[in-house]
């Protein structure tokens, strides 16, 4: 009976690579042709492939690869006596080529140099969640191939989600994301608003930046009362919010309609009922002189041009209203553009988009790569 000396010998034997007698390398080897000498169950299969290759090229098997290696070599061992060859050795006391490697199992999650490190052995499971995430992550997201960790920027969307996420799959989350993690939720708690508020007599904007400040106080007349309709009509211009009450003021006093424009960079429109709806957003355009309007129809239906003109005739003042069927080339800035084209390609039609404060979609179907998401319905 043929015996060896370590538990990669046995492997080999009886993946084909060495000769069982002689313990030479086959020829072929080098190839690592897999060809099992005796019959192996189909879950085995790839194991045994994977170890006897592993250690034909000189590697060292894991400390679970070996405790499987020897259960394997062990489960075929009458087959394997059929064949001349005894286990006895690996039996009473195994023995290796190499020395087993250790594996680090351990699941981490941690701050380490102002980044965010994820530690977890092989998974191919984690890995694709982390793949996916890095899509849509704030800042970078890198594998570390030396050191074998993902590295994320150390931003609060990245740290919530990660966190959310090694909780699910028990990772161990170290005390500086769990202190971060803790003072987001405390910041969260005390909500932070930049927004028009009427309080004492008076319009101000909470927690406003001194830039937006000065630029209200002399560009746009300042935060008195009288001033009111103006400042929600730039809201969503220059980024604040409009306080409930403001909001049920102006409601009360106008049309909701009126108040959504006013407080909205992008609205759609039913096409369906173009007459009553084109009719909302020019009184919204004249009540706050948002003036030129253009009237973007490229579709050459003319139906808002037809409506532009039984409301204020066929010579109405094209200073004020520009109806045009192509991308308009010579404005700076369009305070308010009205499309019947709802997906609005192109590099001319998408400067004409950039240079717009507000945009009103007359059209069935809105398509906005970066906002869509954010286009009100009216």
């Amino acid at each position: 009976m043929n015996r060896y000396t370590t538990v990669e010998d046995y492997l080999e034997v009886i993946a084909g690579l060495r000769d069982p007698v002689t313990l030479k390398t086959k020829p072929h080897s080098w190839l690592n042709d897999f060809g099992p000498i005796v019959s192996l169950a189909r879950y085995d299969t790839d194991v045994l492939n994977s170890m006897s290759t592993t250690a034909n090229e000189g590697r060292a098997l894991t400390e679970k690869q070996g405790d499987l290696a020897v259960k394997i070599v062990i489960k075929y061992k009458r087959q394997l006596a059929a064949k001349g060859i005894d286990v006895t050795p690996i039996e009473e006391c195994a023995m290796w080529r190499l020395p087993l490697r250790a594996m680090d199992y351990t699941r981490k999650l941690s701050v380490v140099n102002d980044q965010i490190q994820v530690t977890f052995p092989f998974n191919n499971t984690l890995i694709d969640n982390l793949r996916d995430f890095r899509k849509e992550s704030q800042g970078q997201g890198v594998w570390d191939k030396e050191a074998k960790v993902w590295n994320f920027a150390l931003t609060e969307y990245n740290l919530v989600w990660l966190t959310t996420w090694a909780e699910q799959n028990n990772f161990e989350i170290d005390f500086e994301v769990r202190r971060l993690n803790e003072l987001i939720a405390t910041v969260e708690a005390d909500p932070y608003a930049i927004e028009l508020q009427y309080r004492d007599d008076q319009l101000t904007i909470t927690n406003c930046p001194e830039s937006l400040h000065e630029y209200i106080k002399n560009k746009l007349g300042g935060f008195g009362v009288d001033n009111l309709l103006r400042l929600v009509d730039m809201s969503a211009v220059l980024g604040y919010t409009v306080s409930k009450s403001i909001a049920d003021m102006i409601v009360a006093n106008s049309t909701p309609r009126f108040y959504n424009l006013a407080v909205s960079r992008e609205a759609k429109l039913d096409p369906t009922t173009i007459a009553e709806n084109l009719a909302s957003v020019l009184d919204y355009a004249d009540e706050m002189q948002r003036w030129p309007v253009v009237i973007y129809e490229p579709d050459l239906s003319g139906r808002m041009l037809t409506k532009l003109q039984d409301r204020y005739g066929t010579d109405y003042d094209q200073t004020r209203y520009i109806h045009t069927v192509k991308p308009v080339r010579n404005l700076e800035r369009i305070p308010l553009l009205i499309s019947s084209a709802g997906m609005v390609f192109g590099g001319d039609k998408q400067l004409m988009i950039q240079r717009a404060e507000k945009v009103v979609y007359c059209a069935q179907d809105v398509y906005n790569k970066k906002n869509n998401s954010k286009v009100k319905h009216l």
